[in-house]
C-alpha cells in the first residue's frame, strides 16, 4: 500500500497526560550501512533518516528514529511537522517513508504510478488517540521488485521530523510515604511540613498549595522537571521523557494570614508531571472564625478561592468592640488601690447584630510595654456582651482590649482603657515606671 494515513484533528491533553517537546532527548536512532540518521535539533533542525552515497541502494536499506514511552507511561499523541525529499512518482514504488506506533502505520508514502501518495510530503501531523508503547519514524529503501533504488536527478532521498511532540500518559498518581506536621497553623497562622513521595511515570513534580480549591502557590523540583514553556497556560511540557525524581522529599511553609481575611480552606498536594495530585494533608480550615454573628448560619466559611471573600454571613469581620469602666461608664477611671474595678463591653457589627463567643485578648501596658494576659478567658456572651473583673492589686496601667475576627489572625477592633490607681493619701501607685 502505498499511502496508508491514521491520524485526526487536534485535540487538548487529558488531566492524567504530560507532553515531552523537542527532539532533543527521548530518541533513539540507527541507520543500516548505506544510510544515515542523524540529529541536528541544537541547530533548529531536526530528526533526519537518509540514503547516503551516490546510489543505488539495496533493498531494505533503512534508517530510523524511535521514540519509547518511560515505564508506567503509554504515548497517547504525537504531533510533528515532516518533509520528505527524493520521491517523485514512479514505474514502481521505491523510496519508503514510514510513521508507526506498535508496528501500527500512522502514516505511510512509497509512492507508486497507480498510488494517492503523490509523492514528497510536507507539513503538520496530529496523531491521537494512540495507545502504545512506541512510535518509529523511519525511512529507506524498498516497496517492489528489482526493489533497487535509484536517486532522481541526483537529490539525496531523505526525510526530516521537525518540533515533535509526544504526549505520554501517566495514570498513576503519586504516593506519599511520610509526613512530618511541625506547625498546623492554628496559633502561627503558618503551615509548616515536609513530606517524602515517590511515582512511577513521570516523576514528583512539583508541591501544590490549594486554598479554597484553587491553586495558590506551587513549588516544582526544579531542572530538567520543570515546565518547559512557562509562557503558555500548559503547565505540564517538558524535554525529557521521564523528566522527574522517582522520588523526592519536600518542605512547605504557608503563611496563611497573607491571605483575604475569611476562613479558608487550605490543602496540600504532591503532583507527578501529568498532573496526578494526592493529598498531603488537609483541607484543614484556617483561620478559624472568632465568634457567632447573631442570625448567621453558624457554619464555618468556605471562601470563594484567592482573593475572594468568605460566603457566610456569620463572620464579625467588621465588627466593633466598645468598652467602659461600670462606675463612670467611660474609658478612662480613677480607682482607689485594693478596690475591685469591673469593665463591660459590647461586641457588635456595623449593622448593631451582637458577635457572641467570640474570644477576646486583653493587653496590659506595664513599664511602657503590652504584655498579654493569657489566662484571663474572656469571651463574649451570646448577646455580644462581655464582663471583665480585674484584680483587686493592679496599680496604674493601660489596659487593651482586642479582637480578631479570625484566629490566628491581625487584631480587627481594640479598646484601650486608663486606669489610674491612688492610695488612700491621694498618691499614685505605679510598681514599674
Amino acid at each position: 500500500m502505498a499511502t496508508a494515513i491514521a491520524f485526526s484533528a487536534t485535540g487538548a491533553t487529558s488531566a492524567d497526560t504530560y507532553t515531552v517537546r523537542g527532539c532533543a532527548a527521548g530518541w533513539e536512532a540507527h541507520a543500516d550501512q548505506g544510510a544515515a540518521a542523524t540529529d541536528a535539533c541544537a541547530t533548529g533542525g531536526g530528526l533526519t533518516a537518509q540514503l547516503i552515497g551516490p546510489g543505488p541502494w539495496d533493498g531494505g536499506t533503512f534508517a530510523f528514529h524511535r521514540f519509547t514511552a518511560p515505564a508506567g507511561t503509554r504515548i497517547a499523541r504525537v504531533t510533528l511537522g515532516r518533509v520528505t525529499q527524493g520521491m517523485p512518482v514512479g514505474s514502481v514504488r521505491s523510496f519508503s517513508y514510514t510513521l508507526s506506533a506498535d508496528g501500527k502505520t500512522i502514516e505511510a508514502c512509497a509512492p507508486g504510478p497507480t498510488d494517492t501518495c503523490t509523492g514528497d510530503l510536507t507539513g503538520p501531523l496530529d496523531a491521537v488517540g494512540l495507545d502504545a508503547a512506541a512510535v518509529l519514524f523511519s525511512f529507506g529503501c524498498g516497496a517492489d521488485d528489482p526493489n533497487v533504488c535509484t536517486a532522481i536527478n541526483g537529490s539525496v532521498p531523505q526525510a526530516t521530523i521537525t518540533n515533535p511532540q509526544v504526549v505520554l500518559r501517566d495514570p498513576a498518581p503519586p504516593t506519599v510515604t511520610a509526613k512530618t506536621i511541625t506547625d498546623n497553623g492554628e496559633k502561627t497562622g503558618r503551615l509548616k511540613l515536609s513530606y517524602a513521595a515517590g511515582d512511577v511515570g513521570g516523576g514528583v513534580y512539583r508541591t501544590v498549595v490549594r486554598v479554597d480549591g484553587k491553586v495558590a502557590t506551587s513549588d516544582p523540583i526544579g531542572g530538567a522537571c520543570a515546565d518547559s514553556d512557562p509562557a503558555d497556560t500548559d503547565d505540564y511540557e517538558f524535554g525529557t521523557p521521564a523528566p522527574c525524581p522517582a522520588s523526592a522529599t519536600r518542605a512547605v511553609d504557608f503563611n496563611v494570614l497573607k491571605l483575604p481575611l475569611a476562613e479558608h480552606a487550605v490543602e496540600v498536594a504532591v503532583e507527578d508531571a501529568a498532573g496526578n495530585s494526592t493529598t498531603v494533608y488537609g483541607p484543614v480550615v484556617l483561620p478559624h472564625r472568632n465568634g457567632d454573628v447573631a442570625g448567621g448560619d453558624g457554619k464555618p466559611g468556605t471562601g470563594t478561592g484567592v482573593g475572594g471573600a468568605s460566603t457566610t454571613p456569620a463572620s464579625g469581620k467588621n465588627a466593633k468592640l466598645e468598652a467602659w469602666f461600670v462606675p463612670n461608664r467611660k474609658r478612662a477611671f480613677t480607682n482607689r488601690y485594693g478596690r475591685r474595678v469591673v469593665v463591660r463591653g459590647i461586641l457588635r457589627t456595623k449593622t448593631k447584630k451582637p458577635v457572641g463567643g467570640a474570644r477576646l485578648d486583653v493587653y496590659h501596658e506595664v513599664g511602657g510595654k503590652l504584655r498579654k494576659l493569657g489566662k484571663t478567658g474572656l469571651k463574649t456572651r451570646p448577646d455580644g456582651r462581655l464582663t471583665l473583673i480585674l484584680p483587686l492589686n493592679l496599680d496604674t496601667r493601660r489596659i487593651v482590649l482586642a479582637y480578631r475576627a479570625f484566629r490566628p489572625g491581625p487584631i480587627t477592633s481594640q479598646v484601650g482603657l486608663k486606669l489610674t490607681v491612688r492610695d488612700g493619701s491621694g498618691k499614685l501607685v505605679r510598681r514599674v515606671s
